[in-house]
């Protein structure tokens, strides 16, 4: 006897195809995944690599530009940084960042130095039924963001 197994069902269940997972539970559930959508504009962080959201405030603004010159720019915690960013669909492809060089506590530079890595590292994209931003590393290392609280009027 014969099973003939769905392609997603297979690639959901090897080791290191977590996104095919999650879309796959998305999709068992009788929600379509959602994977289209823009950076453009501010986020928080509201998680790095599965540990929740850092103690200090780590904000980002995407700035679309004008040709070829976007640019991505925020607060890591400690100090500011700035940077080029481009989004084609779900792949992202962030430059290296310039920082501001202001000393913090360890544990603050730490978080920092973890964030800054990780999003250099980044070049996927997907979005929640939220509108949160999940951006992924090749490696596993991941940033989960949402847009900030509308202040109110």
């Amino acid at each position: 006897m014969r099973i003939i197994v769905p392609a997603l069902l297979v690639l959901a269940l090897l080791p290191g195809c977590r996104e095919q997972r999650a879309q796959l539970g998305q999709a068992m559930s009788g929600k379509p995944p959602v994977i289209a959508g823009s950076l453009e504009g501010e986020w928080v962080l509201a998680d790095l690599n599965g540990g929740g959201a850092p103690a200090a405030a780590i904000t980002l603004m995407f700035d679309p530009g004008d040709q070829g010159t976007s640019r991505v720019a925020g607060r890591s915690g400690c100090n500011r940084f700035t940077g080029g960013w481009q989004q084609d669909g779900r792949t992202i492809k962030l430059g290296k960042f310039a920082s501001t060089m202001m000393a913090c506590p360890p544990p603050i530079m730490e978080v920092e130095r973890r964030f800054l890595s990780t999003l250099e590292a980044v070049n996927n994209v997907t979005y929640t039924e939220a509108g949160e931003a999940i951006l992924s590393a090749p490696d596993g290392r991941r940033l989960l963001l949402r847009r900030p609280p509308k202040p109110a009027e």
